[in-house]
């Protein structure tokens, strides 16, 4: 999770994109009046414009370098809707107290987001819940069903972005989704390269283009065959650990932190392969992005952690993480006794696998 799971992203070439400012008018019922309306910047969390409504109408207006994801929050309202926006002139038109049949109109981008919303919610969602509760099951039985299902959905998931990418190759909305779908799903971020060199135009500009192209030559780093370079950071109980301290032994560098749902939901597998394999020269080194130390300790309690855990406590400054350039995570490294990295971001099942396959 990036830094997730969480929906977000098009721009073609319109006159209405070079507009001068974004404007946005609001008609919603049920508002109250004089609530406060603030327009935030879904990637920054800062306040673009604010404003106050008046017999549930208001104004905002902004400045955006490029067309970006944005929320709009409304006193009152215990939702946030978000619109997918460039400097154009948007009109917003619904009830408060129903924000899913809210209807944005006069933005080319965002109607590229419903599209994409409207494709894919309804197949992400069976599919989020199945790994969820697959995660969850203890049965065996139970869970490879579940994983199976799972995976047939993600077919479908993947088939559907595919679709959708290829039909806006210069949307802003496309490069989101990229890379979202890339911190979810394997065979996206195996071909993150390939399909983002397919996009074109206003889709490889702004900031999902940067962080992609970050994510792109940080894939350079830590080739299959290469030595892991060495670390050290403070474990749990303040003290320094060193990741050669465990040469000798196959080694997951685990990327996580106690907010990241998607990590939360994979420390189970994680768990299960070290506890089949640990007496097999198997272990687990934990980095952790967490800010907070007592939810860390909380994190690795509930979540049955037994293995080194390391943190420097500096969220996405984590030194460890920048210098393995990770942009996104879960993310793992596993390297063999001598320390070179035999595999990366092995996920669910495929661990496990790999482990009963080179542990002998």
């Amino acid at each position: 999770m990036k830094k997730n799971i969480i929906a977000f992203a098009l721009l073609l070439a319109s006159p209405i994109l070079h507009a001068q400012s974004l404007h946005v008018q609001g008609k919603m019922a049920n508002v109250k009046d004089s609530a406060n309306v603030v327009l935030i910047d879904g990637v920054s969390n800062k306040e673009l414009s604010a404003g106050k409504s008046i017999a549930g109408n208001f104004t905002l207006q902004a400045q955006l370098a490029y067309p970006s994801l944005l929320v709009l929050s409304i006193d009152g309202v215990n939702q946030k809707l978000p619109v997918f926006v460039g400097n154009e002139n948007v009109l917003i038109e619904g009830d408060a107290q129903n924000l899913a049949a809210i209807n944005v109109t006069g933005s080319v981008v965002h109607d590229v987001y419903k599209v994409y919303m409207n494709e894919l919610n309804p197949k992400m969602m069976p599919y989020v819940m199945n790994m969820q509760a697959a995660s969850q099951e203890k049965n065996t039985a139970k869970k490879d069903s579940l994983n199976k299902v799972a995976t047939a959905q993600s077919t479908e998931v993947i088939a559907t972005f595919k679709k959708l990418s290829k039909s806006n190759p210069a949307s802003p909305v496309t490069t989101l989704m990229l890379l979202q779908f890339s911190n979810i799903f394997p065979e996206i971020k195996e071909n993150l390269a390939t399909i983002y060199e397919g996009l074109e135009g206003p889709a490889k500009k702004g900031p999902f283009a940067e962080f992609i192209d970050k994510t792109i030559a940080s894939s350079a780093f830590g080739q299959i065959g290469t030595v892991l370079p060495d670390f050290t950071q403070n474990d749990t109980n303040g003290k320094p650990f060193t990741l050669s301290s465990l040469r000798g032994k196959y080694v997951l560098v685990d990327f996580w932190a106690s907010w990241c749902g998607p990590c939360r939901a994979e420390n189970p597998n994680i768990v299960k392969a070290f506890n089949k394999f640990k007496t097999k020269n198997f272990t687990v080194l934990g980095v952790s992005l967490d800010q907070d130390k007592a939810k860390w300790l909380e994190a690795i309690k509930k979540d049955g952690l037994t293995w080194n855990h390391v943190s420097d406590l500096k969220y996405w400054n984590n030194a460890v993480a920048a210098q393995f350039g990770i942009q996104s995570i879960p993310a793992s490294f596993l390297i063999d006794p001598t320390g070179k990295i035999v595999a990366r971001d092995l996920r669910g099942a495929d661990l496990e696998k790999f482990l009963a396959t080179n542990l002998k």
